[in-house]
This record gives C-alpha cells, sequence and structure tokens, in this order.
C-alpha cells in the first residue's frame, strides 16, 4: 500500500509495442544513478522478451491483470514504496493500472502516449510512418528491420548500427510473433485515458516524435492534471535517445 505523496524508492518501468526489456539500453543505470536511492526493476508485458511465448491480451486492462500477477514476487522481495513510469503502450498501461489499483504505486510517469477519446488516430500514430512500419514487419533481414524501427523512434540516438544489430539479436534470442504484435496494436488502438488518476503522475513529451504527435502528450497532462515536460528535439524513444533528460525530471518532480 502506498502512502500519499510518498518518494519511491522502486521503480518499475515498462516498454512499448514490440519491445522488451533489453531495449531499454543504459537508461537504467543512468536512472539509478541521477535518480538518487532509486532501484529499478523490469517485466516485459505478456508476448514479448521472457514471455514472448505467451499470449498478449488485446485489451490494456488485460496486459494490467497480467503485469500485477508477476509483479507480487517482487513486492515481497523489495521493500518500500513504488514508481511505475512507461513508455508509448507503457505508459497505457501505466494509466489503466493507476485508475485500476491506485494503491499500488505513489507516482507514475507516462512518457509519449497517447488516448483515443483524446487525439484522433491520425494524431496517436503518424500516417507517414506507417509504410515503415510495415516494412518492418515484414522484413526478413533482422538488422534491416531494427534500422527501420529506429527510423521512425529515435532522433537522437549517434550509435544506430550498433543499437540496431543489439536489437536483432534480441529478436532473434526471443522473437515476437506477428498476431502478437496485432493484439498489441489492438490494446493500444482501443485505449481510452481514464478520466482521473488517484496517483500524482507526470507526463514527458517530446518534440522530435514522428511516431506519436507531441500534442498528444499536451492533451493528456491536461486531461488528468498532470504535470507535463516536453523535451525539444527528442524522438519517441525518449528514454534511449536522452535519458539524462528523464532522469532530471523524473528525479526533480519527486
Amino acid at each position: 500500500m502506498r502512502k500519499e505523496g510518498e518518494r519511491p524508492t522502486n521503480w518499475l518501468i515498462l516498454r512499448g509495442l514490440a519491445r522488451e526489456q533489453r531495449h531499454w539500453g543504459p537508461f537504467v543505470d543512468i536512472f539509478e544513478a541521477k535518480v538518487p536511492g532509486s532501484r529499478v526493476h523490469t517485466l516485459d508485458l505478456p508476448g514479448v522478451g521472457t514471455e514472448c511465448e505467451r499470449e498478449s491480451p488485446t485489451t490494456v486492462a488485460g496486459i494490467v491483470g497480467d503485469l500485477r500477477r508477476r509483479l507480487l514476487p517482487l513486492r515481497e522481495q523489495h521493500e518500500g514504496a513504488w514508481g511505475l513510469l512507461g513508455v508509448s503502450l507503457g505508459g497505457m498501461v501505466t494509466m489503466k493500472w493507476g485508475e485500476l489499483h491506485p494503491e499500488d504505486f505513489a507516482r507514475l510517469v507516462i512518457i509519449n502516449s497517447s488516448a483515443g477519446n483524446l487525439n484522433g488516430p491520425l494524431r496517436r500514430l503518424n500516417a507517414r510512418i506507417l509504410p515503415d512500419m510495415v516494412r518492418a514487419m515484414v522484413d526478413p533481414d533482422p538488422v534491416e528491420r531494427e534500422r527501420r524501427i529506429l527510423n521512425f523512434t529515435s532522433a537522437l540516438i549517434e550509435d544506430r548500427e550498433i543499437v540496431a544489430r543489439q536489437a536483432a539479436r534480441f529478436a532473434e534470442d526471443a522473437p515476437i510473433r506477428r498476431r502478437n504484435v496485432l493484439k498489441q496494436l489492438v490494446a493500444a488502438a482501443t485505449f481510452k485515458a481514464p478520466q482521473a488518476l488517484g496517483v500524482p503522475a507526470l507526463v514527458l513529451g517530446a518534440g522530435g516524435d514522428a511516431m506519436v504527435d507531441p500534442r498528444c502528450a499536451w492533451t493528456l497532462a491536461r486531461h488528468l492534471g498532470a504535470q507535463l515536460h516536453v523535451h525539444p528535439t527528442a524522438g519517441h524513444e525518449l528514454p534511449l535517445d536522452d535519458p539524462e533528460w528523464v532522469a532530471k525530471q523524473v528525479e526533480s518532480w519527486c
């Protein structure tokens, strides 16, 4: 159970569409270094990474239920308040979790996310990236697939070839089934933001996001009554593009 206004010592962080915990890259270490006293914990959404053999639910609420069951052993091992940080689809999960079980977390951080009741589909997913998305889903070359994904998710990553090759190895180790990608897309497409959250929330956006219109962060923050900070140039992969900036915003807010 959380206490109102308590500073989290544990942070559960959640990735987005078709991404697993290894895609956090250096973010975990940087976050723990920049947010004193924090311990970061990762869980994969059902259908990806460690859970790649399982089926993804087709609703964000179903994903919350799956993750919440798997969070219990971590909570038993680590005392202290918990925070929840999610990117994109992970941000939708964060909002739904805060709506359904506000007692689980003391703070919520929502990054580059959106909701169907606040923004139209062309703001939630930029039509200009659809050809690259489709090619990425069907491209037989895993490295080229990851290069295509980085083209519309990252604006600032310098070692793009290294990141693409690492991501390709992750996909070979734990391949995600195409139907699970589609199920996650359905969950994201049908998600609606809650009317209110019973947990303090911070919304982070990125001015260079080519995947989701940056205005979605503004409408989310206004709707939820949350604090908002927008990175001027980073892309959709904000925690990879500028992990220190993200950690700084969270530390200052907490």
